[in-house]
């Protein structure tokens, strides 16, 4: 593949690796009851059920690129990272180190996805980095809603897909 692509393998990673720093600093700053609560109407789980769902899929797609089958829904729930947001800065961590070592590959490296037992899906490194990236888009965008009912505000673009033009216009 051209450098375009090589580049595009650690661009992907590279936005993954941003997210997880955001959130990092994010949990950082909040109290244990936050972590754990839940608050907001329409929204099931706490926020620190939506971290380790987020960590869980960059997990396990850590794991399937060494394998080469990556399964999102291999979850552990009740663990430290869902209780605690100082076990979660520290899975943050060391994932960050999974996807530097990630960004170096080619992004057409190939991967087998479970879609259901016992079938597998034919994909890529950049395309599941892709999807990791909106899928954690995704839940800040819940773990923002739970935070704004506790009345802690979140970075402007938190839960913002990259192609919102601004917080105002999302739809």
């Amino acid at each position: 593949m051209t450098s375009h692509f090589v580049q595009s393998a650690a661009l992907h990673a590279g936005e993954v690796a941003c997210l997880l720093e955001e959130l990092m600093t994010l949990l950082a700053r909040l109290d244990v009851s936050h972590y754990r609560a839940v608050r907001a109407q329409g929204v099931s789980g706490s926020v620190g059920a939506h971290v380790r769902h987020c960590l869980d899929h960059v997990a396990a797609l850590a794991r399937g690129f060494e394998s080469g089958d990556v399964d999102y829904d291999v979850r552990v729930r009740g663990t430290a990272i869902e209780g605690d947001p100082d076990a979660a800065i520290d899975e943050i961590r060391r994932l960050l180190g999974l996807l530097r070592e990630i960004a170096g590959y080619s992004p057409d490296t190939p991967v087998w996805v479970e879609v259901g037992i016992p079938d597998l899906a034919p994909s890529t490194l950049a395309r599941e980095l892709a999807f990791v990236s909106s899928h954690t888009i995704h839940h800040f965008a819940l773990i923002a809603l739970l935070l704004h009912d506790a009345d802690i505000r979140v970075p402007p673009r938190f839960g913002y897909a990259p192609s919102t033009p601004s917080p105002e216009l999302a739809a």
